[in-house]
């Protein structure tokens, strides 16, 4: 059989098929659109009613002619014929049937010349175009296989695949019907559809994978090329899948929508970068502050361990003072002690020898072992406290020795405490003066630091320190010196205030100073 491309005329048409449905305004051999279906009119559709050789006795004659949905007339391409028997199920619909279901499938009767250069025009066409599916095979229906050895399809298969043919297209039919009766919208009345990120994503995942299921489904269709049920089965889910790409590639081609899109991403990237770096920042102030709060603790642990250390020794050192007051008073108790003593060997011995004396006037004599006796006995307790008063002795000088110690040690310690006061007190003269002549070399606050960076240049730059080392040099060069300017050696005496504010500001300054 010749598949070559063959021109119909432009006369030639079918004849009207007069059903009870919407006669729909497609012509004959249109081409399928690119990306989207045709734009359907708008106007309120008639409907045709059915002859009485079709529906019955009671019906009135069809209209010739009709137009659907109020357009221009054209001619249905299909023709009702009762003597001719419909097609299978199993053979391929028409090209513009597979397209727009807007009318009853062609009989088979005239497909051998027209069908042939339909699928040529599809073929040269494509689904999208360019060429995306493989082109359809001639019409051939399994069950006229002209093939040798072709072995006809069971009924059990051939009835099940006629039922979900016939609810695919119904479907489809309805689907498109319910596009026609929408209809879309004039381009100044269509709002911009916004598309977030979630649809955004949701688009462009199923673009993906319904891209993956055509291209199988463009697999398996070269792969049955030769069945045509199966092929034509394909091809319907082939032009569902384009639908619903198409949809999806209008919703990505929305430039004010995906503008729109691209702010509001932006936005959220600058507020994430915003909470990003306040998050940044305030860890960084959390980490500074933790810092800082140790230090100062450590700080605070170091001077009250100081603090106890000290009280600790103030309290050992007044412990001791205490122990050796208490001693060397037991040891001067003492020793006022032995003086009483003492003393009482003296009256002792002076009261014997007035009563001696007293009694040698009488007459009476003493025996001189008696004397002797009374005499050993004073004896040996002056020898008893002249040993404890050396012991006693002993002690207080030790005792004083300690005491003079802790006081040297007293006096040093303050001595100390007044050199580190006088010390801290020079120092912080010091530094008020130096800041006085200087500038003060702590930190500053940030509105001060231009002129600190001003001031302090000469320290960071060879040229600035040169400039300013000439100014200064220009006092101390000889007065015949052009370039110099000497320091004058009187007073020079300043201006009288300009005005009475000023001179007033001036007095107050003067107070406060002085």
């Amino acid at each position: 059989m010749d598949y070559s491309y063959q021109h119909r005329a432009p006369s030639q048409t079918h004849g009207l098929y007069t059903s009870g449905f919407v006669e729909t305004p497609y012509p004959d051999n249109r081409p399928p659109t690119q990306w989207a279906p045709s734009q359907p009119d708008h106007a309120t559709p008639r409907w045709t009613t059915t002859s009485p050789a079709y529906a019955g006795p009671n019906v009135p004659g069809p209209t010739t002619g009709a137009g659907g949905f109020g357009g221009h007339t054209l001619a249905l391409p299909y023709g009702f014929d009762p003597s001719i028997p419909p097609p299978t199920f199993g053979c391929p619909p028409p090209r513009h049937f597979l397209n727009t279901f807007g009318g009853p499938p062609q009989p088979l009767s005239d497909s051998g010349h027209h069908r042939q250069q339909e699928y040529d025009d599809f073929r040269e066409a494509g689904v999208f175009g360019d060429r995306l599916l493989p082109p359809p095979p001639p019409p051939r229906c399994q069950d006229h296989d002209p093939r040798p050895g072709a072995s006809p399809a069971r009924p059990e298969d051939e009835a099940a695949f006629r039922r979900q043919q016939d609810a695919q297209w119904l479907r489809l039919f309805l689907q498109r019907r319910v596009k026609v009766s929408k209809g879309p919208q004039s381009p100044q009345h269509q709002r911009p559809r916004r598309v977030g990120l979630p649809g955004l994503r949701e688009a462009l995942y199923g673009a993906a994978q319904l891209v993956s299921a055509l291209e199988q489904s463009c697999r398996t269709l070269t792969d049955n090329v030769e069945n045509d049920c199966l092929w034509t089965r394909d091809y319907l889910t082939v032009l569902s899948i384009k639908s619903e790409l198409q949809d999806k590639l209008q919703r990505l081609r929305d430039g004010h929508g995906l503008k729109t899109l691209r702010e509001q991403v932006s936005r959220v990237g600058r507020r994430r970068s915003r909470r990003r770096r306040t998050g940044d920042l305030l860890r960084q102030e959390e980490t500074h502050r933790r810092e800082v709060a140790s230090e100062k603790e450590a700080a605070i642990d170091a001077w009250r361990m100081k603090q106890i250390r000290d009280v600790e020794e103030r309290k050992k050192e007044q412990e001791l003072k205490l122990a050796a007051d208490l001693v060397l008073s037991e040891v001067r108790k003492k020793q006022a002690d032995l003086k009483r003593m003492q003393d009482v060997l003296r009256s002792l011995e002076k009261l014997r020898g007035l009563r001696k004396e007293a009694a040698a006037r009488k007459g009476i004599n003493t025996e001189r072992e008696c004397d002797e006796a009374f005499s050993d006995g004073l004896a040996r307790l002056r020898g008893v406290m002249k040993r404890r008063t050396g012991v006693y002795s002993a002690e207080e000088n030790a005792l004083m020795v300690m005491l003079e110690g802790e006081q040297e040690e007293e006096r040093r310690r303050e001595q100390e405490r007044r050199a580190k006061k006088e010390k801290d007190a020079q120092s912080k003269r010091k530094l008020r003066v130096d800041a006085m002549l200087f500038g003060d070399d702590g930190p500053v606050h940030s509105v001060l630091q231009p002129f600190r960076e001003h001031y302090t240049q000469a320290q960071r730059s060879l040229h600035t320190l040169i400039q300013v080392r000439r100014g200064w040099d220009m006092f101390t060069v000889a007065a015949d010196h052009p370039d110099g300017s000497r320091v004058p050696q009187s007073w020079i005496l300043p201006e009288p205030p300009s005005d009475q504010d000023w001179a007033s500001a001036l007095h107050s300054v003067d107070a406060e100073t002085h």
